[in-house]
Formats: C-alpha cells, sequence, structure tokens
C-alpha cells in the first residue's frame, strides 16, 4: 500500500515509526510516498485498516506540526 505524507521533512520519522512494528515493510519511493507491505495472513482489508490504525496513531503525535498521512493506494 502506498502511503502519502503531507511533508517531506517527517519521512525519515514515519519511516522510523512504521518499521518499528513487527511484521511491516517499509521502503520510500519519493521524498514524500512510501510503499508499506504488512507481513500476515489477514484479508487485504485487514491490513489496510491495520495500517489506517498505524498511521492514525502517528499521525496524532504530529498534530501540532499539521502533518497529514493518507493511503493512496
Amino acid at each position: 500500500m502506498r502511503v502519502r505524507l503531507s511533508s517531506a521533512d517527517l519521512l525519515d520519522e514515519l519511516l522510523e515509526f512504521l518499521r518499528a512494528e513487527p511484521g511491516a515493510v517499509v521502503e520510500p519511493v519519493s521524498d514524500d510516498e512510501v510503499e508499506v507491505s504488512l507481513l500476515g495472513s489477514f484479508q487485504q482489508d485487514a491490513l489496510r485498516m491495520q495500517l489506517e490504525l498505524r498511521l492514525r496513531a502517528w499521525e496524532a503525535t504530529q498534530r501540532a506540526r499539521g502533518v497529514r498521512v493518507e493511503i493512496i493506494g
């Protein structure tokens, strides 16, 4: 799944956060996008929801910076 970040300055922080979770393979694809693969035997909808929850948790810690993240594909 591809994730877009509203501030390229925080890409390294997002990568670090997502990689800290077991079962996540995360690679940058541009200055403001990463490709995330969650390992597991769940259906795609469940994996997407799990990623969405992780992103919202990180986004909440960055709220003062006005950062937004979205799953784009």
